[in-house]
Protein backbone atom coordinates (compact mmCIF):
# COMPACT_ATOMS: atom_id res chain seq x y z
CA UNK A 1 0.00 0.00 0.00
CA UNK A 2 1.22 3.36 -0.91
CA UNK A 3 1.07 6.09 2.34
CA UNK A 4 2.65 9.05 0.21
CA UNK A 5 -0.39 10.89 0.24
CA UNK A 6 -1.06 10.05 3.43
CA UNK A 7 2.26 11.73 4.55
CA UNK A 8 1.77 14.52 2.24
CA UNK A 9 -1.75 15.43 3.76
CA UNK A 10 -0.62 14.79 7.27
CA UNK A 11 2.51 17.37 6.45
CA UNK A 12 0.17 19.89 5.24
CA UNK A 13 -1.74 19.81 7.65
CA UNK A 14 0.59 20.12 10.55
CA UNK A 15 1.97 23.36 8.56
CA UNK A 16 -1.88 25.06 8.48
CA UNK A 17 -1.50 23.61 12.33
CA UNK A 18 1.85 25.79 13.09
CA UNK A 19 0.81 28.63 11.13
CA UNK A 20 -2.46 29.40 13.02
CA UNK A 21 -1.06 28.42 16.46
CA UNK A 22 1.64 30.91 15.51
CA UNK A 23 -1.16 33.92 14.64
CA UNK A 24 -2.93 32.92 17.80
CA UNK A 25 -0.12 33.51 19.73
CA UNK A 26 0.58 36.88 17.74
CA UNK A 27 -2.69 38.14 18.28
CA UNK A 28 -3.42 37.24 21.41
CA UNK A 29 0.06 39.15 22.78
CA UNK A 30 -0.85 42.00 20.73
CA UNK A 31 -4.43 42.35 22.36
CA UNK A 32 -2.57 41.94 25.80
CA UNK A 33 -0.56 44.32 25.41
CA UNK A 34 -3.26 46.66 23.82
CA UNK A 35 -5.49 46.03 26.94
CA UNK A 36 -2.27 47.33 28.80
CA UNK A 37 -2.05 50.46 27.54
CA UNK A 38 -6.58 50.88 27.36
CA UNK A 39 -8.12 53.95 28.53
CA UNK A 40 -10.16 53.66 31.83
CA UNK A 41 -13.32 52.34 31.90
CA UNK A 42 -14.43 56.19 31.31
CA UNK A 43 -11.83 57.67 28.81
CA UNK A 44 -12.89 61.22 29.76
CA UNK A 45 -11.71 60.33 33.55
CA UNK A 46 -8.43 61.88 33.01
CA UNK A 47 -6.40 64.17 34.86
CA UNK A 48 -5.77 66.64 32.01
CA UNK A 49 -9.49 66.86 31.38
CA UNK A 50 -10.66 66.94 34.39
CA UNK A 51 -7.98 69.96 35.10
CA UNK A 52 -9.08 71.75 32.04
CA UNK A 53 -12.53 71.46 33.33
CA UNK A 54 -12.06 73.08 36.47
CA UNK A 55 -9.58 75.84 34.94
CA UNK A 56 -13.24 76.59 32.26
CA UNK A 57 -15.15 76.83 34.97
CA UNK A 58 -12.58 79.70 36.43
CA UNK A 59 -12.36 81.37 33.50
CA UNK A 60 -15.99 80.68 31.80
CA UNK A 61 -15.68 83.63 28.80
CA UNK A 62 -11.91 81.86 27.69
CA UNK A 63 -12.47 80.61 24.14
CA UNK A 64 -8.80 79.05 23.99
CA UNK A 65 -9.72 77.10 27.37
CA UNK A 66 -12.81 75.82 26.05
CA UNK A 67 -11.20 74.97 22.81
CA UNK A 68 -8.43 72.63 24.68
CA UNK A 69 -11.64 70.90 26.42
CA UNK A 70 -13.15 70.02 22.91
CA UNK A 71 -9.82 69.35 21.17
CA UNK A 72 -9.01 66.65 24.14
CA UNK A 73 -12.50 65.65 24.14
CA UNK A 74 -12.55 64.92 20.29
CA UNK A 75 -8.53 62.81 20.78
CA UNK A 76 -10.06 60.53 24.14
CA UNK A 77 -12.86 59.42 22.54
CA UNK A 78 -11.45 58.87 19.14
CA UNK A 79 -8.66 56.47 20.65
CA UNK A 80 -11.62 54.66 23.01
CA UNK A 81 -13.13 54.11 19.99
CA UNK A 82 -9.78 52.93 18.04
CA UNK A 83 -9.07 51.07 21.24
CA UNK A 84 -12.35 49.00 21.22
CA UNK A 85 -12.55 48.20 17.79
CA UNK A 86 -8.95 46.66 17.65
CA UNK A 87 -9.81 44.65 20.78
CA UNK A 88 -13.18 43.40 18.61
CA UNK A 89 -11.30 42.00 15.77
CA UNK A 90 -8.31 41.07 17.40
CA UNK A 91 -10.65 38.72 19.35
CA UNK A 92 -12.62 37.94 16.63
CA UNK A 93 -9.21 37.06 14.51
CA UNK A 94 -7.95 34.71 17.80
CA UNK A 95 -10.97 32.68 17.21
CA UNK A 96 -10.81 32.14 13.63
CA UNK A 97 -6.90 31.26 14.68
CA UNK A 98 -8.00 28.70 17.43
CA UNK A 99 -10.57 27.31 15.31
CA UNK A 100 -8.16 26.36 12.06
CA UNK A 101 -5.19 25.62 14.70
CA UNK A 102 -7.56 22.80 15.98
CA UNK A 103 -9.44 21.71 12.87
CA UNK A 104 -5.69 21.19 11.44
CA UNK A 105 -4.45 19.49 14.56
CA UNK A 106 -7.06 17.30 14.51
CA UNK A 107 -6.18 16.19 10.83
CA UNK A 108 -3.10 15.59 11.40
CA UNK A 109 -3.13 13.39 14.26
CA UNK A 110 -5.64 11.14 12.47
CA UNK A 111 -3.58 10.88 9.06
CA UNK A 112 -0.15 10.29 11.42
CA UNK A 113 -1.43 7.45 13.39
CA UNK A 114 0.30 4.12 12.39
CA UNK A 115 -1.79 1.62 10.70
CA UNK A 116 -2.06 -1.95 12.10
CA UNK A 117 0.36 -4.45 10.20
CA UNK A 118 -0.22 -8.58 10.57
CA UNK A 119 3.72 -9.02 10.40
CA UNK A 120 3.75 -7.02 13.92
CA UNK A 121 3.41 -8.99 16.64
CA UNK A 122 1.06 -6.82 19.45
CA UNK A 123 2.10 -5.02 21.96
CA UNK A 124 0.81 -5.04 25.46
CA UNK A 125 0.97 -1.62 25.69
CA UNK A 126 -0.14 1.24 22.86
CA UNK A 127 2.47 4.03 23.74
CA UNK A 128 0.96 6.19 20.60
CA UNK A 129 -2.45 5.77 22.13
CA UNK A 130 -1.54 7.29 25.31
CA UNK A 131 0.88 9.93 23.94
CA UNK A 132 -1.68 10.97 21.21
CA UNK A 133 -4.19 11.15 24.04
CA UNK A 134 -2.18 13.00 25.75
CA UNK A 135 -1.44 15.89 23.26
CA UNK A 136 -4.93 15.88 22.15
CA UNK A 137 -6.24 17.02 26.08
CA UNK A 138 -3.12 19.13 25.96
CA UNK A 139 -3.58 20.97 22.38
CA UNK A 140 -7.79 21.21 23.29
CA UNK A 141 -6.83 22.74 26.31
CA UNK A 142 -4.95 25.78 25.35
CA UNK A 143 -7.10 26.24 22.80
CA UNK A 144 -10.15 26.68 24.63
CA UNK A 145 -8.55 28.88 26.65
CA UNK A 146 -7.67 30.87 23.92
CA UNK A 147 -11.52 30.83 22.68
CA UNK A 148 -12.95 31.91 26.34
CA UNK A 149 -10.31 34.82 26.36
CA UNK A 150 -11.43 35.64 23.13
CA UNK A 151 -15.32 35.56 23.89
CA UNK A 152 -14.37 37.23 27.22
CA UNK A 153 -13.00 40.01 25.51
CA UNK A 154 -15.87 40.51 22.73
CA UNK A 155 -18.83 40.22 24.87
CA UNK A 156 -17.30 42.01 28.36
CA UNK A 157 -16.06 44.52 26.09
CA UNK A 158 -19.16 47.32 27.13
CA UNK A 159 -18.40 50.62 26.13
CA UNK A 160 -19.05 53.41 28.24
CA UNK A 161 -19.51 55.93 25.43
CA UNK A 162 -22.43 56.58 22.93
CA UNK A 163 -21.29 55.31 19.51
CA UNK A 164 -21.15 58.17 17.39
CA UNK A 165 -23.17 56.24 14.33
CA UNK A 166 -27.44 57.22 13.83
CA UNK A 167 -29.57 54.78 15.70
CA UNK A 168 -33.12 54.25 15.92
CA UNK A 169 -34.59 56.15 19.15
CA UNK A 170 -36.50 54.42 21.65
CA UNK A 171 -40.13 54.90 21.21
CA UNK A 172 -41.16 58.14 21.44
CA UNK A 173 -44.45 57.28 23.02
CA UNK A 174 -43.18 55.36 25.98
CA UNK A 175 -44.55 56.73 29.42
CA UNK A 176 -41.06 55.01 30.98
CA UNK A 177 -38.15 57.40 31.24
CA UNK A 178 -34.51 55.75 30.16
CA UNK A 179 -31.87 57.66 31.49
CA UNK A 180 -28.67 57.34 29.30
CA UNK A 181 -25.27 56.12 30.81
CA UNK A 182 -23.48 58.23 32.61
CA UNK A 183 -20.54 59.87 30.70
CA UNK A 184 -18.93 63.18 31.42
CA UNK A 185 -20.39 65.40 28.76
CA UNK A 186 -18.57 68.11 26.62
CA UNK A 187 -19.29 71.76 28.43
CA UNK A 188 -22.14 73.28 27.66
CA UNK A 189 -22.65 77.03 26.34
CA UNK A 190 -22.32 79.08 29.14
CA UNK A 191 -24.60 81.95 30.54
CA UNK A 192 -22.77 84.47 28.75
CA UNK A 193 -22.54 83.15 25.58
CA UNK A 194 -26.42 82.03 25.07
CA UNK A 195 -27.02 85.45 26.22
CA UNK A 196 -25.90 87.12 23.39
CA UNK A 197 -26.77 84.46 20.73
CA UNK A 198 -30.19 84.04 19.24
CA UNK A 199 -30.22 80.33 19.69
CA UNK A 200 -33.74 79.11 19.39
CA UNK A 201 -37.37 80.58 18.65
CA UNK A 202 -38.14 84.14 20.45
CA UNK A 203 -34.44 84.12 21.87
CA UNK A 204 -32.74 82.99 25.25
CA UNK A 205 -35.51 81.08 27.07
CA UNK A 206 -38.12 81.65 24.25
CA UNK A 207 -39.22 84.67 25.69
CA UNK A 208 -38.95 86.94 23.07
CA UNK A 209 -36.97 89.71 24.91
CA UNK A 210 -33.44 90.89 23.71
CA UNK A 211 -30.78 92.85 26.34
CA UNK A 212 -29.97 94.87 23.04
CA UNK A 213 -29.92 98.53 23.02
CA UNK A 214 -28.61 99.47 19.75
CA UNK A 215 -31.50 98.25 17.50
CA UNK A 216 -32.80 99.49 14.24
CA UNK A 217 -36.37 101.38 14.34
CA UNK A 218 -36.83 102.17 10.58
CA UNK A 219 -36.27 100.18 7.41
CA UNK A 220 -37.86 100.24 3.88
CA UNK A 221 -37.33 97.17 2.07
CA UNK A 222 -38.84 98.06 -1.06
CA UNK A 223 -36.05 101.62 -1.13
CA UNK A 224 -33.48 99.44 0.52
CA UNK A 225 -33.09 101.93 3.26
CA UNK A 226 -32.23 100.67 6.36
CA UNK A 227 -31.60 97.45 4.95
CA UNK A 228 -27.57 95.63 4.71
CA UNK A 229 -28.62 93.12 2.82
CA UNK A 230 -31.12 90.29 1.81
CA UNK A 231 -30.71 86.68 0.80
CA UNK A 232 -33.15 84.98 -0.96
CA UNK A 233 -34.13 81.01 0.37
CA UNK A 234 -34.08 78.24 -1.66
CA UNK A 235 -37.07 76.42 0.23
CA UNK A 236 -39.73 78.08 2.26
CA UNK A 237 -40.29 77.72 5.97
CA UNK A 238 -42.37 79.63 8.76
CA UNK A 239 -39.76 79.30 10.99
CA UNK A 240 -37.97 82.16 12.30
CA UNK A 241 -33.81 82.71 12.26
CA UNK A 242 -31.43 81.68 14.58
CA UNK A 243 -28.11 83.07 15.26
CA UNK A 244 -25.06 82.00 16.59
CA UNK A 245 -21.78 84.35 16.42
CA UNK A 246 -21.35 84.76 12.68
CA UNK A 247 -23.49 82.55 11.58
CA UNK A 248 -27.80 82.41 11.02
CA UNK A 249 -29.83 79.37 10.59
CA UNK A 250 -33.23 78.49 9.05
CA UNK A 251 -35.07 75.61 7.40
CA UNK A 252 -37.37 75.06 4.64
CA UNK A 253 -39.02 72.35 3.45
CA UNK A 254 -41.82 70.84 0.58
CA UNK A 255 -43.52 67.30 0.14
CA UNK A 256 -40.12 66.49 -1.22
CA UNK A 257 -37.36 68.15 0.59
CA UNK A 258 -36.03 69.03 4.03
CA UNK A 259 -33.01 71.35 4.27
CA UNK A 260 -31.02 73.15 6.67
CA UNK A 261 -29.30 76.06 5.56
CA UNK A 262 -26.21 78.17 7.12
CA UNK A 263 -25.80 82.20 6.43
CA UNK A 264 -23.32 84.53 7.29
CA UNK A 265 -24.25 87.28 9.37
CA UNK A 266 -21.97 90.02 7.82
CA UNK A 267 -22.48 89.65 3.86
CA UNK A 268 -25.28 87.39 4.23
CA UNK A 269 -23.77 84.36 1.77
CA UNK A 270 -25.22 80.86 1.99
CA UNK A 271 -22.53 79.36 3.76
CA UNK A 272 -24.05 75.99 3.17
CA UNK A 273 -27.43 73.95 2.30
CA UNK A 274 -27.88 70.35 3.57
CA UNK A 275 -30.96 67.97 3.33
CA UNK A 276 -32.10 66.64 6.36
CA UNK A 277 -31.94 62.49 6.19
CA UNK A 278 -35.04 61.05 6.81
CA UNK A 279 -36.90 56.90 6.42
CA UNK A 280 -38.23 55.68 3.60
CA UNK A 281 -41.76 55.88 5.80
CA UNK A 282 -41.18 59.93 6.14
CA UNK A 283 -39.94 60.72 2.76
CA UNK A 284 -43.04 58.49 1.12
CA UNK A 285 -45.80 59.76 2.96
CA UNK A 286 -45.83 63.46 4.02
CA UNK A 287 -48.03 64.50 6.45
CA UNK A 288 -51.07 66.48 5.83
CA UNK A 289 -50.63 69.66 6.60
CA UNK A 290 -52.26 73.71 6.81
CA UNK A 291 -50.96 75.54 3.99
CA UNK A 292 -50.79 78.36 6.34
CA UNK A 293 -48.40 76.23 8.43
CA UNK A 294 -45.94 74.34 5.92
CA UNK A 295 -43.69 71.79 6.00
CA UNK A 296 -40.62 73.59 8.03
CA UNK A 297 -42.60 75.51 10.78
CA UNK A 298 -40.52 74.81 13.53
CA UNK A 299 -37.59 76.94 14.11
CA UNK A 300 -34.17 75.67 14.58
CA UNK A 301 -32.43 75.19 17.84
CA UNK A 302 -28.30 75.87 18.58
CA UNK A 303 -25.65 74.99 21.55
CA UNK A 304 -23.07 77.26 19.49
CA UNK A 305 -21.26 73.85 17.55
CA UNK A 306 -24.28 72.30 16.10
CA UNK A 307 -27.35 73.72 14.44
CA UNK A 308 -30.87 71.14 15.10
CA UNK A 309 -34.12 70.83 13.00
CA UNK A 310 -37.46 69.26 13.21
CA UNK A 311 -39.42 69.45 10.14
CA UNK A 312 -43.52 68.85 10.03
CA UNK A 313 -43.07 64.77 9.18
CA UNK A 314 -40.70 64.24 12.07
CA UNK A 315 -37.94 63.53 10.83
CA UNK A 316 -34.83 65.56 13.41
CA UNK A 317 -31.21 66.37 12.22
CA UNK A 318 -27.90 67.88 13.48
CA UNK A 319 -25.47 69.38 11.48
CA UNK A 320 -22.04 70.93 12.87
CA UNK A 321 -21.37 74.16 11.88
CA UNK A 322 -19.16 73.58 8.89
CA UNK A 323 -22.50 71.41 7.27
CA UNK A 324 -21.30 68.34 8.24
CA UNK A 325 -24.11 65.39 9.28
CA UNK A 326 -23.93 64.77 13.46
CA UNK A 327 -26.80 63.09 13.73
CA UNK A 328 -30.35 62.26 12.92
CA UNK A 329 -33.81 60.50 13.79
CA UNK A 330 -37.20 60.35 12.60
CA UNK A 331 -40.18 60.34 15.18
CA UNK A 332 -42.52 59.43 13.09
CA UNK A 333 -45.54 61.20 11.20
CA UNK A 334 -47.44 63.24 13.76
CA UNK A 335 -50.79 62.36 14.50
CA UNK A 336 -52.40 66.47 13.76
CA UNK A 337 -53.92 68.23 11.51
CA UNK A 338 -50.72 70.73 10.89
CA UNK A 339 -47.95 68.43 10.90
CA UNK A 340 -45.08 69.00 13.57
CA UNK A 341 -44.78 72.61 14.62
CA UNK A 342 -43.63 73.13 17.78
CA UNK A 343 -40.21 74.61 17.84
CA UNK A 344 -36.97 73.06 19.63
CA UNK A 345 -35.57 74.41 22.98
CA UNK A 346 -31.86 73.75 24.45
CA UNK A 347 -31.50 72.92 28.36
CA UNK A 348 -27.55 73.15 28.69
CA UNK A 349 -26.43 69.50 26.41
CA UNK A 350 -29.96 68.65 25.69
CA UNK A 351 -32.18 69.24 23.09
CA UNK A 352 -35.35 69.27 23.73
CA UNK A 353 -38.27 68.10 21.71
CA UNK A 354 -42.03 68.59 22.44
CA UNK A 355 -44.07 66.29 19.96
CA UNK A 356 -47.48 66.46 21.10
CA UNK A 357 -50.28 64.79 18.95
CA UNK A 358 -54.04 62.96 19.05
CA UNK A 359 -57.25 64.14 20.09
CA UNK A 360 -59.62 64.19 22.61
CA UNK A 361 -61.71 61.18 21.52
CA UNK A 362 -58.90 59.11 20.87
CA UNK A 363 -57.26 59.84 24.90
CA UNK A 364 -58.88 59.89 28.09
CA UNK A 365 -57.64 62.30 30.03
CA UNK A 366 -57.29 61.39 33.59
CA UNK A 367 -54.95 62.95 36.15
CA UNK A 368 -52.60 59.57 36.93
CA UNK A 369 -49.06 58.89 38.20
CA UNK A 370 -46.32 57.02 36.91
CA UNK A 371 -43.61 57.49 40.11
CA UNK A 372 -42.29 60.69 39.67
CA UNK A 373 -43.32 61.34 36.05
CA UNK A 374 -46.73 62.90 36.79
CA UNK A 375 -49.68 62.78 34.51
CA UNK A 376 -49.78 59.98 31.66
CA UNK A 377 -51.77 59.61 28.97
CA UNK A 378 -52.96 57.85 26.22
CA UNK A 379 -52.87 60.09 22.87
CA UNK A 380 -49.15 59.14 22.10
CA UNK A 381 -48.11 62.78 23.15
CA UNK A 382 -44.39 62.99 24.41
CA UNK A 383 -41.28 65.04 25.45
CA UNK A 384 -37.90 63.96 24.85
CA UNK A 385 -34.57 65.23 25.26
CA UNK A 386 -31.54 64.18 23.14
CA UNK A 387 -28.00 64.02 23.82
CA UNK A 388 -27.17 67.49 21.42
CA UNK A 389 -23.63 65.96 20.54
CA UNK A 390 -24.49 62.37 19.74
CA UNK A 391 -28.49 62.01 19.41
CA UNK A 392 -28.53 59.30 22.33
CA UNK A 393 -32.31 59.74 24.12
CA UNK A 394 -31.26 60.71 27.82
CA UNK A 395 -34.63 60.69 28.46
CA UNK A 396 -38.49 60.93 27.70
CA UNK A 397 -41.97 60.99 29.02
CA UNK A 398 -45.75 60.55 28.04
CA UNK A 399 -47.71 63.47 28.44
CA UNK A 400 -51.48 63.50 29.08
CA UNK A 401 -52.26 66.50 25.88
CA UNK A 402 -53.33 66.22 22.69
CA UNK A 403 -52.03 67.80 19.72
CA UNK A 404 -50.88 71.35 20.02
CA UNK A 405 -47.91 73.40 18.38
CA UNK A 406 -46.53 75.81 21.01
CA UNK A 407 -43.08 75.85 21.75
CA UNK A 408 -41.74 74.91 25.29
CA UNK A 409 -39.74 77.49 27.46
CA UNK A 410 -37.33 77.22 29.57
CA UNK A 411 -36.78 79.28 32.62
CA UNK A 412 -35.04 79.41 35.78
CA UNK A 413 -37.41 80.20 39.32
CA UNK A 414 -36.85 78.88 42.87
CA UNK A 415 -33.32 77.37 42.79
CA UNK A 416 -34.46 74.77 40.09
CA UNK A 417 -34.98 74.93 36.31
CA UNK A 418 -37.95 74.30 34.57
CA UNK A 419 -39.35 73.47 30.84
CA UNK A 420 -42.54 74.80 30.50
CA UNK A 421 -44.92 73.27 28.21
CA UNK A 422 -48.59 74.16 27.18
CA UNK A 423 -51.66 71.91 25.88
CA UNK A 424 -55.09 70.68 26.25
CA UNK A 425 -55.73 70.41 29.01
CA UNK A 426 -52.60 70.39 31.48
CA UNK A 427 -50.01 73.66 31.95
CA UNK A 428 -46.82 71.18 33.00
CA UNK A 429 -43.39 72.01 34.43
CA UNK A 430 -40.51 69.41 33.98
CA UNK A 431 -37.13 69.12 35.47
CA UNK A 432 -34.79 68.97 32.31
CA UNK A 433 -32.45 67.15 33.92
CA UNK A 434 -34.65 63.69 34.06
CA UNK A 435 -37.79 64.87 32.80
CA UNK A 436 -39.88 64.42 36.54
CA UNK A 437 -43.06 66.80 36.49
CA UNK A 438 -42.49 69.38 38.90
CA UNK A 439 -46.03 70.97 39.02
CA UNK A 440 -48.86 70.86 36.69
CA UNK A 441 -52.59 72.44 36.26
CA UNK A 442 -55.45 71.37 34.87
CA UNK A 443 -55.90 74.44 32.36
CA UNK A 444 -58.47 73.03 29.06
CA UNK A 445 -57.35 75.32 26.07
CA UNK A 446 -58.31 73.32 22.95
CA UNK A 447 -56.14 73.47 19.85
CA UNK A 448 -52.78 75.15 21.82
CA UNK A 449 -50.65 77.33 19.48
CA UNK A 450 -49.06 80.12 21.20
CA UNK A 451 -46.24 79.52 23.55
CA UNK A 452 -45.73 80.26 27.50
CA UNK A 453 -44.37 83.09 28.55
CA UNK A 454 -42.38 83.92 32.23
CA UNK A 455 -41.37 86.99 34.29
CA UNK A 456 -40.40 87.55 37.67
CA UNK A 457 -41.95 83.95 39.12
CA UNK A 458 -45.08 83.89 37.37
CA UNK A 459 -46.08 81.96 34.05
CA UNK A 460 -48.32 83.15 31.83
CA UNK A 461 -50.54 81.02 29.18
CA UNK A 462 -53.01 82.58 27.11
CA UNK A 463 -55.28 81.03 24.03
CA UNK A 464 -58.41 82.66 22.04
CA UNK A 465 -60.16 79.63 23.15
CA UNK A 466 -59.55 79.57 26.94
CA UNK A 467 -58.17 82.52 28.98
CA UNK A 468 -55.32 84.46 29.88
CA UNK A 469 -53.61 82.87 33.36
CA UNK A 470 -50.96 83.86 35.39
CA UNK A 471 -49.71 81.36 37.38
CA UNK A 472 -47.37 80.69 40.08
CA UNK A 473 -44.20 78.86 39.27
CA UNK A 474 -43.12 77.71 42.82
CA UNK A 475 -44.80 74.89 43.36
CA UNK A 476 -44.52 71.13 43.45
CA UNK A 477 -47.20 68.50 42.22
CA UNK A 478 -50.96 68.74 41.11
CA UNK A 479 -51.39 72.67 41.75
CA UNK A 480 -54.85 72.59 39.42
CA UNK A 481 -56.48 74.97 42.65
CA UNK A 482 -53.30 76.61 44.09
CA UNK A 483 -51.36 78.18 41.25
CA UNK A 484 -53.38 80.38 39.44
CA UNK A 485 -52.67 84.22 40.80
CA UNK A 486 -55.25 86.21 38.50
CA UNK A 487 -56.88 85.61 35.04
CA UNK A 488 -58.28 87.61 31.96
CA UNK A 489 -60.46 87.31 28.96
CA UNK A 490 -59.47 90.41 26.86
CA UNK A 491 -57.87 89.94 23.65
CA UNK A 492 -56.93 86.95 23.83
CA UNK A 493 -54.25 84.98 21.17
CA UNK A 494 -55.07 82.94 18.20
CA UNK A 495 -51.52 82.29 17.26
CA UNK A 496 -48.91 85.06 18.86
CA UNK A 497 -47.29 84.01 21.91
CA UNK A 498 -47.46 86.30 25.06
CA UNK A 499 -45.08 88.46 25.82
CA UNK A 500 -44.40 89.01 29.70
CA UNK A 501 -41.90 91.43 31.62
CA UNK A 502 -41.96 91.99 35.50
CA UNK A 503 -44.47 95.30 34.66
CA UNK A 504 -46.74 93.91 32.39
CA UNK A 505 -48.42 91.44 30.16
CA UNK A 506 -49.13 91.86 26.20
CA UNK A 507 -51.40 89.57 24.26
CA UNK A 508 -51.58 90.33 20.16
CA UNK A 509 -54.40 88.93 18.43
CA UNK A 510 -54.70 87.50 14.75
CA UNK A 511 -56.62 90.62 14.15
CA UNK A 512 -54.08 93.04 15.52
CA UNK A 513 -55.50 94.11 19.11
CA UNK A 514 -52.37 94.75 21.51
CA UNK A 515 -53.58 94.20 24.88
CA UNK A 516 -51.95 95.47 27.99
CA UNK A 517 -52.23 93.87 30.98
CA UNK A 518 -51.01 94.44 34.87
CA UNK A 519 -49.11 91.75 35.55
CA UNK A 520 -49.12 91.65 39.25
CA UNK A 521 -53.01 92.75 38.85
CA UNK A 522 -54.08 91.10 35.99
CA UNK A 523 -56.34 94.33 35.21
CA UNK A 524 -56.26 95.93 31.38
CA UNK A 525 -53.82 99.05 31.46
CA UNK A 526 -55.01 99.61 27.82
CA UNK A 527 -55.30 98.65 24.43
CA UNK A 528 -54.06 99.67 20.82
CA UNK A 529 -55.42 98.28 17.70
CA UNK A 530 -52.77 97.73 14.25
CA UNK A 531 -53.75 97.24 11.09
CA UNK A 532 -54.17 93.60 9.37
CA UNK A 533 -53.52 90.42 10.76
CA UNK A 534 -50.62 88.85 12.76
CA UNK A 535 -48.59 85.45 13.13
CA UNK A 536 -45.76 86.44 14.56
CA UNK A 537 -45.25 86.96 18.14
CA UNK A 538 -44.19 90.42 19.58
CA UNK A 539 -40.57 91.20 20.65
CA UNK A 540 -38.98 93.19 22.82
CA UNK A 541 -35.48 95.29 22.39
CA UNK A 542 -34.21 97.36 25.17
CA UNK A 543 -37.79 99.30 26.24
CA UNK A 544 -39.20 98.67 22.75
CA UNK A 545 -41.92 96.36 20.95
CA UNK A 546 -41.85 95.30 17.55
CA UNK A 547 -44.46 94.04 16.23
CA UNK A 548 -45.15 93.31 12.50
CA UNK A 549 -48.06 91.91 10.31
CA UNK A 550 -48.28 89.08 7.87
CA UNK A 551 -47.98 91.71 5.08
CA UNK A 552 -44.48 92.82 6.68
CA UNK A 553 -45.28 95.87 7.97
CA UNK A 554 -43.80 96.88 10.91
CA UNK A 555 -44.56 98.82 14.38
CA UNK A 556 -41.78 100.11 16.98
CA UNK A 557 -43.60 100.72 20.03
CA UNK A 558 -42.78 102.00 23.62
CA UNK A 559 -44.96 100.93 26.67
CA UNK A 560 -45.92 102.28 29.43
CA UNK A 561 -48.91 101.99 32.26
CA UNK A 562 -50.91 104.52 30.62
CA UNK A 563 -50.76 104.12 26.60
CA UNK A 564 -48.76 102.55 23.70
CA UNK A 565 -46.98 105.13 22.28
CA UNK A 566 -45.61 104.39 18.43
CA UNK A 567 -42.33 105.32 17.96
CA UNK A 568 -41.68 104.50 14.43
CA UNK A 569 -43.24 102.51 11.12
CA UNK A 570 -40.98 99.92 8.78
CA UNK A 571 -41.89 97.71 5.79
CA UNK A 572 -40.94 94.56 4.54
CA UNK A 573 -42.52 95.13 1.65
CA UNK A 574 -42.77 91.37 1.66
CA UNK A 575 -45.44 88.79 3.64
CA UNK A 576 -43.94 87.88 6.91
CA UNK A 577 -45.16 85.53 9.41
CA UNK A 578 -42.05 84.87 11.34
CA UNK A 579 -40.48 86.57 14.88
CA UNK A 580 -37.73 88.67 14.28
CA UNK A 581 -33.76 88.01 15.51
CA UNK A 582 -32.01 90.50 17.47
CA UNK A 583 -28.07 91.65 17.39
CA UNK A 584 -26.26 94.43 18.74
CA UNK A 585 -27.30 97.12 15.65
CA UNK A 586 -28.89 94.43 13.48
CA UNK A 587 -32.32 92.79 12.95
CA UNK A 588 -32.31 89.19 11.04
CA UNK A 589 -36.03 88.67 9.49
CA UNK A 590 -37.24 85.84 7.19
CA UNK A 591 -39.72 86.84 4.85
CA UNK A 592 -41.63 84.73 2.41
CA UNK A 593 -39.06 84.27 -0.15
CA UNK A 594 -35.66 85.99 1.55
CA UNK A 595 -33.43 86.72 4.32
CA UNK A 596 -33.27 89.88 5.82
CA UNK A 597 -30.75 92.05 7.25
CA UNK A 598 -32.11 95.02 9.16
CA UNK A 599 -29.65 97.71 10.33
CA UNK A 600 -26.58 99.47 9.24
Amino acid sequence: MNDKPTDLGCQLAVRIAAVAGVVAIVVSSLLLYDYSRRLTKDPLDSPLYKTLLAETDKNPTSDPLKQQVRDLDKQLRHEYFRQRTFTHVGAALLLIAVAVFLIAAKTAATLRRQRPSPSVPPIIQDRESISTRTARWAVGGVSVALACVAIALIVGLRSELPSATSESPDDPNSAATSPAESVTPEPPPTDEEVAKAWPRFRGPGGLGISPCTDVPETWDAASGKGIAWKTPVPLPGNNSPVVWGERIFLSGADQKRREVYCFDAQSGKLLWQKEAPGTPQSAARPPKINEETGYASSTTATDGRRVFAIFANGDLAAFDFSGKPAWSRSLGIPDNAYGHASSLAMWKNLLLVQLDQGADEKMKLKLSFQGNQGPAGKSGSGLLAFDSATGKIVWQVSRPVVNSWGSPIVVRHADRDQIVTVAHPWVIAYNPADGAVLWQVRWPNMDSAPSPAFADGRVFVANENSVLSALRADGTGDMTDKAELWRGDDGLPDTCSPLATAEFVFLLSSSGALTCYDAVKGNVLWAEDFDGSFCASPSMAGRRMYLINTKGKAWIVEPSREKCQRIAEADLAEECVASPAFQDGRIYLRGKTNLYCIGK
